[in-house]
């Protein structure tokens, strides 16, 4: 008698899951985060470099249906540095982008998994020592994620890679809150 009652109980479980995924609340929404950036220092032939830097984003959004959105952002990754090179001088880059990304998602009850993908046009400058540099280019940016949802608000983790030229891949974590305009269906 108890293993007739176990197996409904799990199905009513998973049913109910089923059906909180489907009420992701849709519509637009705004958000900000704070962001840890490693930018790629191997393309340069710097010793000491400090490639790890704090930033922050802007993100704005459209979620036509639970399964996919499209979102614009606006990031300043901060920079890396090193106090001086061979050819005279500290090394400094510094980066920021504005992207644009499709987003694919995967509601599982109040828990969105999500990838996404996009072009970015970064604007990157530096100098090694005395030699300038300067990046601005619309290139491939991609990541994932996962948001947990409450309500309109959402709470969300998420690693982003960013293709660059010039001063190398940059490599991007982030943490942040969302919140979505409009009635939750």
């Amino acid at each position: 008698m108890k293993k007739p009652f176990k197996s409904a109980t799990w199905l009513v479980a998973l049913a109910a899951l089923g059906m909180s995924a489907s009420v992701a609340a849709q519509g637009l929404y705004v958000g900000a985060a704070g962001m840890q950036s490693r930018f790629d220092s191997d393309d340069f032939d710097v010793e000491d470099v400090d490639e790890e830097d704090t930033g922050w984003k802007l993100i704005a959004g459209f979620r036509a249906t639970p399964n996919w959105a499209l979102e614009a952002t606006y990031s300043k990754f901060g920079e890396a540095q090193a106090p001086a090179v061979a050819v005279g001088g500290p090394f400094e880059a510094e980066a920021q982008a504005f992207s644009v990304f499709g987003v694919g998602l995967m509601p599982v009850g109040p828990v969105d998994l999500f990838l996404k993908v996009g072009a970015s046009r970064i604007d990157a400058k530096g100098n090694v020592g005395a030699v300038f540099f300067e990046d601005d280019d619309i290139e491939l940016a991609y990541g994932a994620g996962v948001q947990f949802n409450m309500g309109a608000l959402g709470l969300r983790a998420e690693y982003e890679k960013f293709d660059t030229d010039v001063i190398g891949d940059l490599d991007v974590i982030s943490a942040g809150v969302t919140f979505t305009f409009g009635v939750r269906e």
